[in-house]
């Protein structure tokens, strides 16, 4: 026996010898972590396109330990794929070497592109993707399909890991896998999306086979099956095709797809976009088969739902995604529509439903510093004018991550972004007091969970059309109002909901499952009890696997409802008379039709100015709100949390709050004292961007914070 246990000592000794280290994404006081070897390791890092030395010894100098590098315009300058099967990565080696040089005990995380060249592009020009709108131009690119592509450039990929294993694996902490547009993986339409022009891509002959593979497996390989969903008699696996755009432009129930008339439309959605995470798992798996497990794996993927562009642009099937064994971290930018001072910076995932799946999550942090302003190329992202502006969007960001135990990398687009000592030492206080998060409870304490369906929006019509102007309107602006309704929430997908069950959620709101299966059904169901409130927003339950019903519906949330054509989204106060949600026009809204039990909260305006667009209404053990807009107001937030027993923490509609078990992060709109009342007693509460203790032993505290100001608060219990 002693022997044995020498010689397993040995082994494991000399693999990890031969490795260097293990890396890997577990569970750290409640929430993934990354770790090193048997350590838990601060997921934060900073990136640049081609790291410059100042910045490296800077960030170093300030506690920085992880570094990224490399983006997609590099990845088509400078491929490893050259033509005619040769391989070199000589640009990567030239600026790994640069960094290793400038900070000796680097840990780094490279972005590898998995992208085709354009030389492949050219030679191959069946693999490439069809855009079913003929007036579409762009470059040509690889279809996300193609078994071609999929196995030539995977050969490739794994001698990139490979490369990068042999000369750096001391150093080398993952690979961040990327590919599509910007390396993000959007399908390809997303550079026509920008300019509101759909591609309705791909109608290549590898997404025919790959449609066909899909419908065969969905049905059984039954033709029958087939025909009966697809209402075509005619028609077999074999000459099934990809439905182009203008098919896809159809609606056959006001603004709805009706599934029990034809399913082809969402079913190809639904393909489209398993086809994406298909290929992710492809290139993820090369990177665990070569490491032998010992590297992570980040990408890009599981964007909420808050860009205007057409639905195959999107991340659909972010389910799958966290299903995959091969992905450890993702990652997107926060949101670009709320991230101006004074607003949440939401970050774009179904956070809680990443966490239950053990994803990492790590915010991109591209919020840019005053010192953008003063360069001739003005960006989108850049909202600070001065050094105090900057650092509440630094701050902010840091808030949001610690407060919900998560990664933040930040990035650095244009260079010199923090080229200021001041902005330097506020990085180096952010990563202390990220180090000091590993100390502390790291869970979330959240009473409120919002649920989504990303697959609702497959049957209806085209956003930016009245037909759809729904997502854009919950996303974009109903969100909005979570932020700062004075309590924090947790992000789910339907598909866990026996998690939201078993949680501590008093409130459960439902933003856009329009799309419910009978198992998603059943588990609402069971939230029907311990005095929960459940908030339903626009058409819950409206769509099953095979049919529309408003009968269904009604059940579901208990009221009756009546079918407008189209009307504004916008919800009026009847004893206030203000208004709220979004004034553009919807078609296919359902109202309320009050009885003596709805307590009415809100009216619609113009066409729907007597019509009941919110309601409530106390049913047996659990309270039912509708609301047919997005226009729930915060106040009104507040107001039905009270109700429900959640705990409120600020009761002002002027700040942002995210909070977990140990953190709390304000973000303010306007100037004031705010009054704190935390959900318990602390030893001691340290507002770390100033590194003050404010309070002790104590459950409530009021501090003065400007217009603008983040605040960012350890609660030690």
């Amino acid at each position: 026996m002693k022997k044995f246990w020498i010689s397993a000592v040995c082994i494991w000794v000399l693999g990890v010898v031969a490795f260097g280290q293990k890396w890997e994404v577990k569970d750290w006081k409640g929430m993934p972590c990354l770790w090193k070897d048997d350590a838990p390791v601060t997921p934060m890092m900073f990136w640049q396109w081609e790291l410059q030395e100042k910045d490296v010894r800077d960030m170093s100098g300030a506690g920085m330990q992880i570094f990224s590098m490399f983006g997609s315009f590099p990845h088509y300058s400078y491929p490893y794929w050259k033509k005619g099967g040769a391989f070199g990565m000589e640009y990567q080696d030239a600026n790994i070497r640069k960094l290793l040089e400038w900070s000796p005990n680097a840990s780094f995380l490279p972005r590898i592109f998995s992208s085709a060249p354009d030389w492949w592009i050219a030679e191959n020009p069946k693999e490439n993707i069809v855009y079913t709108n003929k007036d579409a131009t762009t470059t040509p690119r690889e279809s996300f399909a193609s078994r071609k592509f999929l196995d030539e450039s995977g050969e490739m990929y794994r001698k990139a890991v490979r490369h990068l294993l042999t000369q750096y694996r001391q150093h080398l902490l993952g690979i961040h896998v990327t590919s599509g547009p910007w390396g993000e993986h959007f399908s390809w339409d997303a550079y026509l999306g920008l300019k509101n022009r759909p591609g309705g891509s791909d109608g290549s002959e590898p997404m025919r086979q790959a449609f066909i593979a899909y419908c065969r497996n969905k049905y059984g390989d039954d033709v029958q099956r087939l025909r009966q969903a697809y209402h075509d008699e005619t028609l077999t696996f074999q000459t099934l095709q990809v439905p182009d755009l203008d098919e896809r432009k159809k609606w056959v129930d006001d603004a709805w797809r009706d599934p029990g008339k034809s399913r082809w439309v969402p079913d190809y959605f639904e393909c489209h976009h398993e086809t994406t995470v298909r290929m992710i798992d492809h290139f993820c798996r090369i990177v665990k088969e070569e490491s032998k497990g010992n590297l992570t794996t980040m990408v890009f993927y599981g964007y909420v739902q808050d860009e205007k562009w057409p639905i195959e642009c999107d991340h659909r099937a972010p389910s799958k995604i966290y299903q995959l064994e091969s992905v450890d971290m993702l990652s997107a930018p926060h949101t670009y529509h709320r991230r101006a001072l004074g607003d949440d910076g939401e970050m774009r995932q179904y956070l809680a439903s990443a966490a239950l799946h053990g994803k990492l999550f790590v915010d991109e942090g591209d919020d840019m510093t005053h010192l953008e302003r003063q360069k001739p190329h003005p960006d989108s992202r850049a909202h600070a004018t001065n050094m105090e502006e900057s650092l509440a969007l630094l701050y902010r960001e840091f808030g949001n991550t610690v407060s919900h135990g998560v990664g933040l990398w930040y990035m650095d687009l244009k260079k010199d972004t923090f080229r200021d000592p001041q902005l330097v030492d506020a990085v180096g206080r952010m990563k202390k007091w990220a180090d000091e998060s590993l100390k502390h409870s790291r869970r979330r304490c959240s009473e409120v969970a919002v649920i989504s369906n990303p697959e609702s929006e497959f049957y209806l019509g085209y956003r930016q059309h009245p037909s759809n102007n729904i997502g854009e309107g919950l996303y974009l602006r109903q969100m909005g109002a979570f932020y700062r309704a004075g309590a924090p929430f947790d992000w789910f997908l339907i598909d866990d909901l026996e998690a939201v069950e078993k949680g501590n959620y008093k409130v459960c709101i439902f933003l856009d499952d329009f799309f419910m299966t009978e198992k998603h059904r059943e588990m609402v169901e069971r939230l029907k009890s311990k005095n929960r409130t459940l908030i339903w927003f626009f058409a819950p339950g409206y769509v099953s696997e095979n049919a529309l019903s408003q009968e269904r519906m009604e059940r579901l949330i208990g009221f009756r409802l009546e079918k407008q054509a189209e009307g504004k989204l916008m919800a009026k106060n009847p004893a206030t008379g203000e208004t709220s949600g979004w004034n553009v026009p919807q078609k296919a809204i359902f109202t309320i039709l009050p009885d003596s039990q709805t307590k009415v909260l809100a009216h619609g305006i113009e066409n729907l100015e007597k019509s009941v667009v919110m309601g409530q209404k106390e049913r047996d053990g659990w309270r039912s709100v509708f609301s047919a807009v997005p226009g729930m107001s915060p106040t009104l937030l507040r107001q039905l949390y009270r109700e429900a027993g959640v705990h409120v923490y600020v009761d002002s509609d002027d700040v942002v709050l995210s909070a977990n078990a140990s953190w709390l992060s304000l973000h303010t709109r306007e100037a004031g004292d705010y009054t704190l009342q935390l959900p318990r007693t602390c030893r001691k509460i340290t507002e770390v961007t100033t590194e003050q203790v404010i309070a002790e032993n104590t459950d409530t505290f009021t501090i003065p914070l400007r217009k603008f100001q983040t605040a960012v608060f350890l609660m030690e219990p």
